[in-house]
């Protein structure tokens, strides 16, 4: 029970970390309102909508910096610090300038959340729950999301941000009590310490056997190396990081990010016949179911059909998307067939948390060796979160300057393009253990 109530007591913090990336869609169109206490224009909301992601990467490379000097329980517990702060100045903003601070200390603290919690979580499982509690990961983001789509459109920004703040508390509450992980106590040199964690988290006195594995492990680490220079001047390691970016920048490029941060004003924009704030929590509930089957299948399936499979619905999506509001640009009489466009939508949500939305995620942990684990790791998040950036803020002004349709074509081209990088780089992992992925990464290099 102790094992499954820290890993619940851990996905608090990811739950935390989704209501950020979730209060996007229901509070930018009450801010852009001639009758909004903060009036945004439209440049100004993509500022704030997209700003968050810079405070992520900051929040990845503090994470990195502080994860093996503090721990993972501490910088996990720092990162409530940032999330109270950052939703206390959501709720009090009455400038634009205050929303734009107050989300870049959100982003720090989902930034960190992202990069510790699978960490904490990878090393408190045995192997055999190892894959099921690193699935709730992701399930927890989006129940967070699902959380604000629920609640935002029915109360204003400063109360929504102030029954936001509830959930970092929570966290603070429940997890603070809980041990740190035996692999960094040991990291540590406190062997008696991460003896009483193991033993707290297996709730069984004789905990020997896994001690010495746990130890052994940790000395392997210590004698790989991890330099920087490692990721890039080894072939394999190489793949390894070329294969996760460009995972990562077919996902943010498929147009992920956009459809989070501008789900209602686009349902809005369809005309369906049915509200925005109504579609979006269907699309919240639609994820999170889509997200726990995907977990159930992906070993059964394997990654890349999974990704193939994922990214050609999304092409198909978006391609429906941008062909609904080109004629609707061109023919103002289809208004009454926007319920294309919001299947559309709704068909990429499906697609895209099958395969795109967690699999290059769960990628980064299989393919890069221990001793590059957390470099590679925090570059990959500063990637992907920097890419989020562009594709937010680049959406609105595509949409101001040349039409919604041309940003879902682009979408559309990108997640084509993803399609043929999978097919032809991309290494199949499922089913091999982590040592055997290793030796197929540098099977051509030179002894």
């Amino acid at each position: 029970m102790m094992l499954y109530f820290a890993a619940l007591a851990a996905n608090l913090g990811m739950i935390s970390a989704g209501l950020f990336f979730g209060w996007s869609s229901p509070s930018l169109p009450l801010l852009t309102k001639m009758d909004s206490p903060i009036k945004l224009t439209s440049n100004e909301a993509s500022w704030v909508a997209s700003l968050f992601n810079i405070g992520a990467s900051i929040g990845a490379v503090l994470s990195s910096l502080m994860i093996h000097k503090l721990g993972r329980k501490t910088t996990m517990l720092f990162s409530v610090l940032p999330s109270i702060f950052g939703w206390l100045i959501i709720a009090f903003a009455v400038a634009p300038w205050q929303l734009y601070i107050s989300r870049i200390i959100c982003g720090i603290a989902s930034g960190t959340s992202y990069s510790t919690t699978p960490a904490y979580l990878g090393e408190i499982s045995p192997p055999n729950v190892r894959g099921i509690l690193g699935s709730m990961l992701t399930v927890s983001a989006k129940f967070g999301m699902l959380l604000e789509y629920l609640i935002g459109p029915f109360v204003t920004v400063k109360n929504l941000a102030l029954i936001s703040l509830i959930m970092p508390i929570l966290f603070l509450i429940t997890f603070i009590w809980l041990p740190e992980t035996p692999y960094q106590l040991i990291r540590l040199g406190q062997m008696k310490n991460a003896e009483k964690s193991l033993i707290k988290l297996r709730e069984k006195n004789d905990v020997s056997e896994e001690i010495k594995i746990i130890e052994q492990s940790v000395k392997n680490d210590f004698s790989n190396g991890n330099e920087m220079r490692i990721i890039f001047c080894i072939p394999g390691n190489r793949r390894a990081l070329i294969t996760c970016l460009g995972l990562l920048l077919i996902q943010q490029m498929s147009g992920s990010q956009a459809v989070v941060a501008y789900a209602q004003k686009i349902f809005d924009k369809s005309n369906s016949g049915l509200e925005g704030i109504y579609l979006t929590i269907i699309l919240g509930v639609i994820q999170i179911i889509v997200t726990i089957i995907s977990g159930f299948i992906t070993d059964r399936i394997g990654r890349r059909p999974l990704l193939i499979l994922s990214t050609l619905g999304c092409a198909i999506s978006t391609g429906i998307v941008a062909i609904y509001f080109h004629l609707n640009y061109l023919m103002k009489e289809i208004n009454e067939f926007g319920w294309i466009a919001a299947v559309g939508i709704t068909m990429y949500i499906i697609f895209y948390s099958f395969g795109l939305s967690g699999l290059p995620f769960a990628m980064i942990g299989e393919l890069f060796p221990t001793n590059i684990k957390a470099k590679s790791s925090t570059i990959c998040i500063v990637f992907v979160n920097f890419l989020s950036f562009i594709v937010i803020k680049t959406y609105q002004i595509l949409n101001d300057f040349l039409g919604i349709q041309f940003a879902f074509l682009l979408y559309t081209l990108c997640s084509v393009g993803g399609i043929i990088f999978i097919i032809f780089y991309v290494p199949e992992t499922n089913g091999k253990t982590l040592q055997h992925i290793q030796e197929e990464l540098h099977k051509n290099e030179k002894k």
